[in-house]
């Protein structure tokens, strides 16, 4: 199949700016997977499955994360329209597992219980995938099954944060580390903030600033942690500080490290974060376990080495995140998308 000459629409819930970024790239039409409202039903499997036959022709749909799947598989189990999951988010890695949440109680027995079956659907109907990064990809092919085409194609920074965020000078001599997100538990913040009293143990004067609207203001609590809340500019939050720490449980591809590699910032992240590829290759001490104790340690470790170590990990920080600008990214999206459908 050619994109060229393919009808395009990309199947959304909220779509994410680098997403809509990569619609444009293809010239995908952006479709709502709630056009069609069922009231109090429009979040359960029965209003998915209504929207689902309701959705316009198109040849292929791109659906943006795990939330329109149901609706998108309606549609390809009824249709003839192909379907390229793009996977963004965690839902696909959270099948099986007691904490699941769906978007309805249905779902989310579903998404608890229900993995074999979900697994049988997916190989059957998902086309193809394109994955936000290597781990998203090893969490998808189980449920895709062997022989269905997945690409990976990394997001990208908003171009007006990526110009500012080139002109940052961190201080590479201070024990700050700062994390940027919201507060939800996949974030694994939590977790930081625990580690911290472990941290300051080695590194009595070590810093953690928490950046991002709605965090427990209990953080502060903790010696060494100041709760900073929204910060407008990014800059602000990232020039005090000589490493940016991203905890959490799980994410797919956190923009957030991208950002922080842009200002200079070395990022020391957990191994089921997609963005370990960016931190290891800059020092595989910088990938650690999800857990209090490996956080404190990688910590640690980065701020217990010399002003030379940490300056040389700036500049090859920065040096990578400058790949991660959108034109740059959006021709790779493309790239990615055009070899998958090239498979079917």
């Amino acid at each position: 199949m050619n994109r060229r000459s393919a009808r395009v629409a990309m199947l959304y819930q909220d779509p994410h700016p680098a997403h809509r970024g990569f619609a444009e790239a293809i010239d995908a039409d952006l479709v709502d997977f709630q056009r069609h409202s069922l009231g109090s039903f429009s979040d359960s499997v029965v209003g998915d499955v209504y929207n689902g036959l309701r959705y316009p022709a198109y040849d292929v749909y791109l659906v943006e994360g795990s939330r329109p799947l149901y609706a998108a598989l309606a549609h390809r189990a009824t249709r003839r329209s192909k379907l390229v999951y793009l996977c963004a988010d965690h839902g696909l890695y959270s099948l099986g597992q007691s904490d699941f949440e769906g978007s309805s109680g249905f779902k989310s027995l579903v998404g608890r219980f229900g993995t074999p079956a979900i697994g049988a659907i997916g190989s059957r109907f998902v086309d193809g995938v394109v994955a936000v990064s290597d781990f998203a990809a090893e969490f998808t092919r189980p449920i895709v099954g062997p022989h269905t085409p997945i690409e990976v194609a990394h997001p990208f920074i908003q171009p007006d944060v990526y110009d500012a965020l080139g002109g940052v000078t961190p201080d590479m001599d201070a024990n700050v580390a700062v994390t940027v997100g919201r507060p939800w538990r996949y974030k694994g913040v939590d977790m930081l903030v625990d580690a911290w009293p472990t941290v300051r143990e080695s590194i009595p004067d070590a810093e953690l600033h928490v950046v991002g609207g709605g965090h427990p203001e209990s953080y502060a609590e903790t010696p060494g942690v100041s709760v900073r809340g929204y910060v407008e500019n990014l800059a602000d939050a990232f020039a005090p500080a000589s490493l940016y720490v991203q905890p959490s449980r799980m994410d797919t591809f956190p923009v957030s490290t991208l950002e922080a590699m842009r200002a200079g910032l070395p990022p020391l992240v957990t191994e089921t974060t997609g963005t370990r590829s960016e931190a290891g290759a800059l020092s595989p001490n910088l990938v650690v376990d999800p857990a209090p104790e490996s956080l404190a340690a990688g910590v640690v470790d980065y701020f217990e080495r010399d002003g030379d170590d940490r300056r040389e990990l700036s500049a090859r920080a920065r040096e990578r995140g400058t790949t991660f600008d959108a034109e740059t990214r959006k021709e790779a999206f493309a790239e990615a998308f055009d070899a998958v459908l090239e498979a079917l």
